[in-house]
């Protein structure tokens, strides 16, 4: 999958972690016991690490990923800051706003593998207390499943019960098929659950992050909603998914949340006997229709016949029979959706560009009004006409 089109995305949000980093570590200096600049510094790693491993840059994501590993410990309490952290911070700073320009520049990161700040930071790790766990200490800067989410809140698997979202994706005979081969063949299968952060602008470019992630361990073999109506952002904050894979579920967990905005990934081996059926899920939704037909169709008689003796104004008594004119058929109501505001990002420029070009246009408008009504063309009626609708308009 092509994830070129969130280039743009990825460098905006980069530089918007890196300031974050810049003004967290200035504040760090000052107060190195503040837990919240700590966890502040944490969390930008984090999405730092997460966004640039979904977008393949290894890495920056290697080095945030060791930055990540060192502010785990600050915040249990395992290592305390000192001047010298400070300074290969602001080194760790300068190599990613390095890898971003480089990026920027030309889609790449570079060739600098900064192998002298990753040995700085798990020397930081290794000169830890001796109280830390020594698998933290000895964890590869290319491992799939930092330590560091842990203190997050390690992804935990979801319960398999009957409400679990993945069991009711509708599955045909043909993905039974080919999950009942991969079964046999031992390979994984889970459902996975997808939240996106209700903050999140654009939540079918994380969802393709997140396809794009898992699909580098499996095979997605389905979801709900579908990928077009994905793609189209028509879902709330929640997808599923079913996936085949060799990798085991903590791993697939991970990756989802490791792209930048996802709230959370949950899952569980799937039970292929409680999936929903495709075929039943669709005779069930025919009945259903069926079944509320008459009831609405009784109700809108009764509706018609009210009618018919309200606006009758004779004295006699009106008995409603066939022969009784069908009322239209009465359009129903689309269910309410909850109104959601939608932002986007622009250069400030366009916008300073945008707001001139709209002054412009109204000082032209004015113009043309005042010539028109001094002008003995400004009589004429198209012409006066085609001036107020450029009024409406422009007001």
């Amino acid at each position: 999958m092509d994830v070129s089109q969130y280039l743009d995305i990825f460098i905006e949000e980069s530089k918007e972690h890196i300031q974050s980093l810049n003004d967290s570590i200035l504040a760090l200096e000052q107060d190195p016991e503040d837990s919240d600049t700590v966890n502040e510094i944490f969390r930008a790693a984090h999405s730092l690490k997460g966004m640039a491993g979904t977008m393949g840059y290894k890495r920056m994501q290697n080095l945030t990923h060791d930055m990540e590993n060192v502010f785990s410990e600050v915040r249990n309490g395992s290592i305390k800051v000192k001047a010298n952290m400070i300074d290969i911070l602001f080194k760790c700073l300068d190599a990613i706003e390095e890898y971003v320009g480089n990026i920027q520049s030309s889609a790449d990161e570079g060739t600098n593998d900064n192998e002298a700040l990753i040995k700085m930071l798990n020397d930081i790790l290794n000169g830890k207390d001796a109280g830390a766990a020594p698998a933290e200490e000895a964890a590869p800067a290319e491992a799939e499943a930092p330590a560091a989410e842990e203190s997050e809140g390690a992804a935990a698997p979801a319960p398999s019960g009957e409400d679990a979202p993945w069991l009711k994706i509708p599955i045909g005979d043909s993905e039974r098929l080919v999950i009942g081969e991969a079964l046999t063949q031992g390979k994984k299968v889970y459902g996975v659950n997808v939240r996106v952060q209700e903050s999140c602008i654009l939540k079918a470019a994380r969802a393709f992050l997140v396809f794009k992630a898992i699909e580098e361990m499996g095979e997605i073999i389905i979801s709900e909603p579908s990928t077009q109506d994905i793609e189209d952002e028509k879902f709330d904050f929640d997808f599923s998914i079913i996936v085949i894979t060799d990798a085991e579920l903590d791993q697939i967990l991970s990756a989802a949340k490791y792209v930048s905005e996802i709230e959370d990934a949950t899952g569980a081996p799937l039970d292929l006997d409680r999936v929903v059926d495709s075929e039943e899920a669709e005779a069930a939704a025919e009945a259903a229709e069926a079944e509320s037909a008459p009831a609405e169709a009784s109700e809108e008689k009764h509706q018609d016949e009210a009618a018919v003796v309200v606006s009758t104004a004779a004295p006699k008594v009106v008995e409603p029979d066939h022969h009784t004119p069908a009322a239209a058929p009465k359009e129903k109501k689309a269910a309410a959706k909850p109104v959601v505001n939608r932002t986007v990002r622009v250069d400030i420029e366009k916008l300073d560009s945008l707001m001139n070009l709209v002054s412009e246009l109204i000082t032209a408008k004015n113009s043309l009004v005042s010539a028109a009504s001094n002008s003995p063309t400004g009589k004429d009626g198209a012409v006066n006409e085609q001036i107020q609708y450029l009024e409406s308009v422009t007001t």
